[in-house]
């Protein structure tokens, strides 16, 4: 039996059923008579169809060991011939090709055994002439519509596209579509099985009944149609294209009403000839929270899910399992053949286990259903093409399967270009690859990128392995990454643009070779400056923990041998930024920070200068040391003034307002800040980067706090609402968490309390995305904070001491400070007021050693909690009360005089000095001009009114006391 027959039960062609393991043909349900060697011969000739056969090759398999004379062969084969034609209304299935054998010229199917027989009487109509209909064409409605208008306009039409993106199904759809146009003329020929193009038009002739066996071919057969209004379908051209679109440009001018569609893996470029490229099935949305309905509305998803259905899965996807099934689509490049192929695997491995198989070369052999010899698998099907290219096409497209994503010209000469091929037969090589569909162009601005679908990939690399090239073309890919991110080394740092597409899709590519430079095979002295280039853009783009990881393999490789280079200095920068952005302001990040700078004076690298110095003025405000964080600032401001830079000036008034600010200068600080960004405004200056994050957003956090804390609530917390807003729209993590952490703080001065609790949960998803440890913590913390002036303090209480120790490891002390006050305020509420008393008189005591904004709050606390613990000793907490409004009224921060009042005067009134309570509120009161409405005024404004409303507590007092509370309340 041939091997052929062994896998598939039947072959149908035209009328006709062949079950060969029961040596019968029919035609419909009844049998059609056949001596023995003349169906050995059909059999042969199926077997071996769209290839001449010899007559020697004939007589040797069905005249085995014996000597026959050629005339039984004619006899045989006339014998053949007209029992095919009595059935057949003339159609022709065998051709004589002189002077070489025979050939089986008809479309052959391979059917399951359920579908060997036929309803009697049948013809040869249009569908005997078409495979069948497909069940159910998915996301091709579009494409259909299109083709079936082009056609008609046309005539001429070559469906392209790469193996298995379903030219075929699109083919057969669109012929029964038009069939009905046609009446009885749609025809379909398989030309897949040819072997030689000189068989191209006999096959196509002896399809639509028409054969000769002497004369111009061409002519006679272009004459019989001539006249016909016929549709014909030439199914996978491109092994043969040269013949086809010789003989589809003749008919297309000899026969004005024949229309014509074919389909292959390359235009054909044929005279008359339009092209319909057929495009991927569209892919589900990248986004991480789509649902379940959403991902099945792509039509790529909907296929997988109805073959996956086929091949007995059960289950359905649920919105847990959306985002594996938009990636496997996405893996799969929304190729129906892979996603078939992929389907039939959903029960074995599941949606997780489907995605995780797709990353290697196994998905290059698994099974489909398919009987086409070039579907089986997309190795099969990749083969194919493979076979099609010529040795120069071969060597360039298995060194590109190196490059991840998508790729420039100069990327590809990179790699492919040696002693043999220059830079132009590598960018024919390209262009050729490209028109034979295995690689895909994708316009970007007045450019083009080239991209191997990731499954073409993994076939090319399987070859490039074969090859003995895979080690030196992973070098060159290495030296090209490098390369390229040394010349991209320019320009302003502080600004993060939307960065030229082409260095942007260097991402994939950059992180590969990095783990080659850095394997045992590879070279890592390469790797270590490809490492400090490529920090830059990772740095960029947020990928602050794989910036990370690089960083410090390459500088475990550095010390000692590069000690004072721009490789180091670019090392020691990303990895001291990567370092306090991921894990904590400990001093080995001070360290390396400082390390860095003194590289940047050592070669003269002043931009790096600015950036390091940026980086330590937030590394020592976040540790609180706001004295050493001016230091640095002044140092920037220096540099910034010397260079007459109008950015710089800008940055660094913003850099000194905010250290001001944490100082407790809150004049200052606004004054500094207002300039900044005024100076932003009229110069159109935006968001400006050092160290990794917008010093612009951080001006207009610092101007948020101390609009609040210098008594303009209102106007604060409106400006808080556009810091929030512009950090989301800017789409940078580090900014975002930033911008959510600090302003939030303020919205909890504020007591606004809803809209803090939305900050915060928006704050610790962020971090919690993008592995931002610190601002997890802080996030942490300011929930314990919401939680205690909420009123639940027992909660708050547990989360804040849960913190604490965090943020002291992480040395957020910025942060920590304000959590351990909360932490004593909800400590002594919970009525421990012997460890209250210890822990905010540790603050306060650290707080008056070194300058910070906090300390008028953190003495009104310290009065409140003195004032707990021993309720008879008023005097020692009026006197915390009337240091926390010296304080604040020394800071100009009115914001705290406010809560200092307040707290005073609620003591006063206790101890019946209900005069001297009225007057400092209405002093503290007269200072504000907006924000009546906001809690804290409110809260005063009601006990105002409270006052006034009972009068003078108890008796008069002595007129000089009451002289000498008037004066101190004045100053």
């Amino acid at each position: 039996m041939p091997k052929e027959f062994s896998q598939f039960e039947v072959l149908g062609f035209g009328p006709y059923r062949l079950i060969p393991s029961k040596r019968l043909l029919l035609v419909g349900q009844d049998p059609v008579e056949l001596g023995s060697r003349a169906f050995d011969i059909l059999a042969l000739l199926l077997e071996r169809r769209g290839e001449v056969v010899s007559r020697p090759e004939i007589l040797d398999r069905v005249w085995p060991d014996l000597t026959v004379d050629e005339a039984n062969l004619r006899v045989q084969m006339s014998d053949l011939r007209r029992a095919l034609k009595s059935k057949d209304d003339g159609a022709s299935y065998i051709m004589n090709v002189q002077g070489r054998g025979y050939v089986f010229v008809a479309p052959v199917q391979t059917l399951p055994s359920s579908e060997a027989g036929v309803a009697k009487g049948t013809s040869v109509s249009t569908r005997s002439r078409l495979p069948r209909r497909p069940h159910q064409v998915i996301g091709r409605q579009e494409a259909t519509d299109a083709l079936v208008v082009q056609t008609l306009a046309c005539r001429f039409v070559t469906i392209v596209g790469p193996g298995g993106i379903g030219k075929t199904t699109l083919a057969i759809e669109l012929a029964h579509r038009l069939a009905s146009g046609f009446g009885d003329e749609v025809w379909y020929v398989d030309l897949g099985a040819l072997k030689a193009s000189d068989l191209v038009l006999p096959t196509i002739a002896g399809a639509l009944g028409y054969t000769v066996h002497t004369g111009d071919l061409m002519t006679a057969f272009a004459s019989f149609v001539a006249d016909r209004r016929l549709l014909l379908i030439l199914d996978c051209c491109e092994h043969v294209i040269d013949a086809v679109a010789h003989v589809a440009a003749r008919l297309f001018q000899r026969a004005p009403n024949l229309h014509l569609v074919a389909t292959s893996r390359e235009v054909l470029r044929a005279d008359g000839e339009t092209v319909y490229f057929i495009e991927p099935l569209d892919l589900p949305n990248e986004r991480d929270d789509l649902t379940a309905s959403e991902v099945l509305r792509a039509p790529s998803a909907a296929l997988l899910m109805a073959r996956a259905t086929a091949s007995g899965y059960v289950g359905s996807v649920d919105d847990a399992d959306a985002p594996a099934v938009a990636e496997i689509c996405r893996r799969l490049d929304g190729n129906p053949l892979a996603i078939e192929l992929a389907a039939s695997r959903l029960i074995t491995y599941g949606f997780k286990g489907l995605l995780e198989g797709l990353r290697g070369r196994g998905v290059l052999h698994w099974p489909g259903r398919r009987h086409e010899s070039r579907h089986r698998t997309l190795e099969a099907t990749l083969d194919w093409s493979f076979r099609l290219l010529s040795d120069v096409e071969r060597r360039v497209f298995v060194r590109l399967s190196i490059l991840i994503g998508p790729f420039t010209m100069q990327a590809a000469q990179a790699l492919a270009v040696d002693s043999i091929d220059d830079d132009w037969i590598v960018a024919r090589a390209v262009e050729e690859l490209t028109d034979k569909s295995l690689i895909a162009v994708t316009p970007v601005d007045d450019a083009h990128l080239y991209r191997m679908p990731d499954i073409t990939r993994f076939y090319a690399e399987m070859n490039l392995a074969q090859s003995g090239e895979r080690q030196e073309v992973l070098r060159r890919h290495a030296e090209f990454c490098t390369d390229t991110l040394r010349r991209a080394d320019v320009g302003p740092r502080h600004v993060i643009e939307q960065m030229d597409l082409r260095r942007d899709l260097h991402v994939g590519n950059v992180r590969a070779a990095l783990e080659w430079c850095f394997s045992g095979l590879g070279d890592g002295q390469l790797g270590v400056s490809l490492a400090a280039f490529a920090s830059r853009m990772l740095l960029d783009r947020s990928m602050l923990r794989e910036c990370l990881r690089w960083c410090e393999i390459a500088a475990a490789q550095i010390d000692g041998r590069e000690p004072s280079s721009i490789t180091a200095l670019r090392l020691y920068e990303s990895l001291s930024l990567c370092r306090m952005y991921l894990m904590a302001n400990d001093d080995e990040v001070g360290a390396t920070i400082r390390r860095a700078l003194e590289l940047a004076v050592a070669l003269g690298e002043r931009e790096s200068e600015l950036h390091l110095l940026a980086g330590l003025n937030l590394f020592l405000t976040r540790r609180a040391d706001y004295v050493g964080a001016l230091r640095a600032a002044e140092r920037f401001a220096e540099l910034a003034q010397a260079s007459q830079n109008s950015v710089e000036i800008a940055a660094s008034e913003w850099m000194l307002g905010a250290t001001h600010n944490v100082i407790g200068h809150q004049q200052v600080a606004l004054e500094l800040i207002a300039r900044g960004l005024a100076r932003a405004e009229a110069l159109g200056i935006g968001k400006t980067y050092y160290f990794g994050f917008d010093n612009k957003g951080r001006g207009t956090i610092g101007r948020v706090w101390t609009l609040w804390l210098c008594g303009l609530p209102e106007t604060a917390l409106r400006r808080a609402a556009e810091v929030l807003d512009a950090s989301t729209a800017q789409n940078h993590p580090v900014s975002t968490c930033i911008a959510y952490l600090y302003t939030t703080i303020v919205v909890l001065w504020a007591r606004d309390l809803d809209w803090a609790e939305r900050l915060i949960e928006t704050l610790i998803d962020v971090a919690n995305k993008h592995r931002l440890k610190p601002y997890r913590t802080g996030g942490m913390a300011l929930k314990g904070e919401l939680l205690v002036a909420r009123g639940q303090t027992e909660a708050g209480v547990a989360m804040l001491k849960g913190v604490l120790e965090p943020l002291r490891a992480e040395q957020l002390t910025i942060i920590r400070t304000p959590a351990m006050r909360a932490y004593a305020e909800g400590l002594a509420r919970m009525g421990d007021v012997v460890q209250a008393e210890s822990v905010i008189a540790d603050l306060v005591e650290q707080a008056e050693a070194s300058p910070t904004y906090l300390l008028p709050e953190l003495l009104r606390t310290q009065g409140d909690i003195m004032l707990a613990r021993r309720p008879e000793d008023r005097s020692r907490a009026e006197e915390c009360y009337r240091k926390a409004l010296g304080q604040a009224r020394t800071d100009r921060a009115l914001g705290w005089e406010l809560r200092a009042a307040l707290s005073l005067v609620q003591l006063w009134r206790q101890t019946e000095r209900a005069a001297n309570a009225a007057e400092l509120l209405q002093l503290t009161l007269s200072g504000f001009t907006e924000g009546f409405e906001t809690a804290d005024l409110a809260d005063a404004r009601q006990m105002l009114q409270s006052i006034s409303s009972t009068g003078r507590d108890g008796p008069p007092r002595n007129e000089s006391r009451a002289k000498s509370d008037r004066k101190k309340l004045a100053r």
